[in-house]
């Protein structure tokens, strides 16, 4: 019996000594690993902008979205999915994907939606049916907006993504700078007391 109680105290110790080790974290893709891809555009967070679509890309991040339809008067009408919190490589951030959808069925989901809220901003928020969200599966990721907890500052981001092409203030704030990287399809948004923004998009193709 004396045996049996020190073999168990034993393996007990050793389970918890194994608890102790701190496991290897799995490799995730990070926001400065953009990738050129042969078609011209970008991959970035495991999404290649213009051809992976809106299933794939919550596969890559094990999550759903949300997806809604914004409105705004004298601006093109977007479907979005947001992603309230993704942990990638220890970086937690706020994520959306912009959906291409063409503008003729935004306005036929815009017509079954189930609620229309209007937003701070003035723009106006449409809630889809489930049968909508349910057909968005296949829809192209053509953009992603990326929103860190942790603020960068200017010299996280030269380290990061290097030299930028052109730094201009955003005329619609001026405390805030705009780092444009046009080879990366990347716009950054810089400001000492909020969040810093990075926009990835398509490429335009050179003429």
């Amino acid at each position: 019996m004396k045996k049996f109680l020190i073999g168990l105290v034993l393996t007990i110790a050793a389970i918890f000594a194994m608890l102790l080790i701190p496991s290897k974290q799995a490799s995730a893709p990070m926001p400065w690993e953009i990738e050129l891809m042969p078609d011209g555009q970008v991959s970035v967070f495991n999404i290649h902008l213009g051809q992976t679509n809106y299933q794939q890309a919550q596969q890559s991040f094990h999550q759903y979205g949300h997806t809604s339809i914004f409105t705004q008067a004298g601006k093109e009408s977007t479907v979005e999915a947001f992603f309230n919190s993704i942990n990638m490589g220890g970086l937690s951030a706020k994520l959306v994907l912009n959906l291409r959808v063409n503008a003729e069925e935004i306005e036929n989901m815009k017509s079954r939606a189930t609620e229309a809220r209007l937003q701070p901003s003035g723009a106006h928020q449409y809630q889809l049916s489930n049968k909508d969200n349910a057909t968005l599966v296949n829809a192209t990721v053509s953009a992603i907006t990326y929103i860190p907890t942790v603020r960068l500052n200017k010299e996280m981001v030269l380290h990061r993504f290097g030299f930028t092409d052109s730094v201009i203030r955003d005329p619609e704030n001026n405390n805030t700078e705009i780092w444009q990287y046009s080879t990366l399809g990347l716009t950054i948004y810089l400001n000492d007391s909020e969040k810093t923004i990075l926009q990835y998009q398509l490429i335009s193709p050179r003429e």
